[in-house]
């Protein structure tokens, strides 16, 4: 074996060393960076939890202040109501009237009625749109979408 033959050789592992380590570089790499991306997303949703329950907690609190206050106010009316119940009887309420009676609902011969006459008004404006077209198309409604 030649000595050119050695080189030659010793640059092939060295350049096949190269490209593995290069192609193993690059394959890692881009795992490395796909769970560096997946970290900072989890740093940053629970950084968002956390300014979240902060938020609630001083909500909480806050709430719970309100209702102390509430109670005291509730307790004060309370002992009012109760002295006031010790003092001697007030004179009757008066009596408030009834609210008046709705008005009688339209039966279905009166309602039919009154479509067939609105109807016969819409008539002629119908007619006189479609000889009016200003290049529009009669509006329709769509029926709503079912939940």
């Amino acid at each position: 074996m030649s000595q050119v033959q050695a080189w030659m050789a010793a640059v092939g592992v060295v350049a096949g060393l190269g490209v593995g380590v290069a192609g193993a570089s690059w394959h890692w790499g881009r795992r490395l960076s796909a769970v560096q991306r997946m970290s900072d997303h989890l740093a940053a949703s629970r950084n968002l939890l956390d300014q979240q329950n902060t938020q609630a907690r001083r909500q909480v609190e806050q709430l719970q202040t309100e209702l102390a206050d509430l109670r005291l106010f509730a307790d004060r009316a309370r002992r009012k109501l109760a002295s006031l119940a010790e003092q001697p009887a007030a004179p009757a309420p008066v009596q408030v009237p009834p609210p008046p009676p709705a008005p009688p609902r339209a039966s279905a011969q009166e309602v039919s009625q009154m479509l067939q006459r609105n109807d016969q008004r819409r008539q002629p404006a119908m007619a006189r749109a479609d000889q009016d077209d200003a290049g529009f198309e009669p509006t329709q409604v769509d029926p709503p979408d079912p939940l």
